[in-house]
């Protein structure tokens, strides 16, 4: 064996043995049940909140204060390593760590133009001025795929395809999706939008050990944190290869088991740090669950009290959230799938089910989940 071939398997040894031993480290950590008044739970008040919860459509509820679990139920349908569907919580734990990745490695830089990363935009004077920021923002000015009222597949037209995935949504939401402003200049929740920014973190790790973001988090976060493969999945299974690119949906398409959900935002309270191992820069994490100073979200029927945006998670940084600590930051998707991290109360919570509150998604998760959740924790 020739010395090249003997440093490339050395190499791939050493990267074996430091993911055996990361993911022995990661999963060596577990959780332990709070006594009853341990970690400021308030039993009667806990008990008020589960049956609030199982009244208002709730398949899963994981709640963690002080590394104890204070709460952790599953509907019949349910169980503790099942993976749920978490719909546009994805934008966090997908899209929102694969972003977080890409910054710490400075394989990108957030108000990068987007077209250094999207060769097919240059010279396209519709999406001049898009940037990173704006496309982890739902400020790039890309129309949604979703059509009020209706379905995935009853709107027709691009949108349709872009549900369906025909032939690919990326794609279609780099040549189709029309520009409702200017970038920056306001908000429009988009899904297209956050399918443009998983196709430039993977343009950013072109020719890197990472061939698509799934094997991005698996290496760098879920194996380090001791989650077991059987409970995540992302990209609705699928990987899409365009021109040379392997894409993988970071806007849905997620199923996270609650405990899973749990260690991320564990990892994320933690600041990067995991049982004394740094997974994460610490600063990185600040500036991805801050206030990105981009227009404010939508507050009218429907989304209030909708929080403003950080890079692929919503922050509380002006207290619309009005119970919350301003320092709350949380993923959110439709059936008001939540996680939800409070530094400082050093709370973690995941919530999976179906929509709490028929004409209000983020009034819903405030009335039935937030509220009664920090009234129960707080002395």
């Amino acid at each position: 064996m020739n010395m090249r071939n003997t440093f490339i398997l050395l190499g791939f040894c050493l990267l074996f043995v430091s993911r055996v031993v990361g993911e022995d480290s990661g999963a060596s950590f577990q959780w332990t049940k709070a006594a009853p008044h341990d970690a400021g739970r308030k039993d009667e008040k806990i008990d008020a909140l589960l049956g609030v919860l199982k009244a208002h459509s709730t398949a899963a509820i994981y709640i963690v204060r002080h590394d104890r679990v204070v709460l952790e139920w599953y509907s019949e349908a349910m169980a503790p390593d099942r993976p749920h569907y978490t719909a546009s919580l994805a934008k966090a734990l997908v899209g929102g760590m694969s972003l977080l990745l890409a910054l710490q490695d400075g394989k990108l830089n957030v108000d990068d133009p987007a077209d250094k990363y999207i060769p097919e935009w240059k010279g396209d004077p519709t999406r001049a001025g898009i940037t990173i920021r704006h496309l982890a923002t739902h400020s790039s000015g890309m129309e949604d795929a979703e059509a009020a009222g209706m379905a995935h597949d009853e709107s027709g037209g691009w949108k349709s395809r872009f549900w369906k995935r025909k032939p690919d949504p990326f794609t279609i939401a780099r040549d189709w999706a029309p520009m409702k402003f200017k970038p920056g200049r306001g908000f429009e929740y988009s899904n297209p939008g956050m399918a443009m920014l998983s196709y430039a973190i993977a343009s950013a790790y072109r020719d890197s050990p990472y061939p698509d973001i799934r094997v991005l988090l698996s290496e760098r976060v879920m194996a380090p944190i001791g989650v077991p493969d059987k409970e995540w999945s992302i990209g609705y299974g699928a990987t899409y290869d365009i021109g040379g690119l392997h894409l993988v949906a970071n806007w849905g398409g997620g199923a996270y088991s609650a405990r899973a959900a749990a260690r991320v935002g564990r990892l994320m309270l933690r600041r990067g740090d995991w049982e004394g191992k740094r997974i994460l820069d610490a600063d990185w994490i600040s500036q991805v669950t801050s206030d990105a100073g981009t227009p404010t979200p939508y507050r009218g029927p429907g989304e209030e009290p909708c929080p403003r945006a950080g890079l692929g998670w919503w922050v509380n940084s002006d207290g619309v959230l009005a119970k919350l600590p301003r320092d709350a930051f949380m993923g959110a998707g439709a059936g008001n799938q939540v996680l939800l991290v409070i530094p400082s109360l050093d709370l973690i919570a995941v919530r999976f089910g179906e929509l709490m509150q028929k004409d209000s998604f983020w009034g819903g998760i405030e009335e039935y989940f937030m509220n009664p959740l920090v009234e129960a924790v707080i002395p």
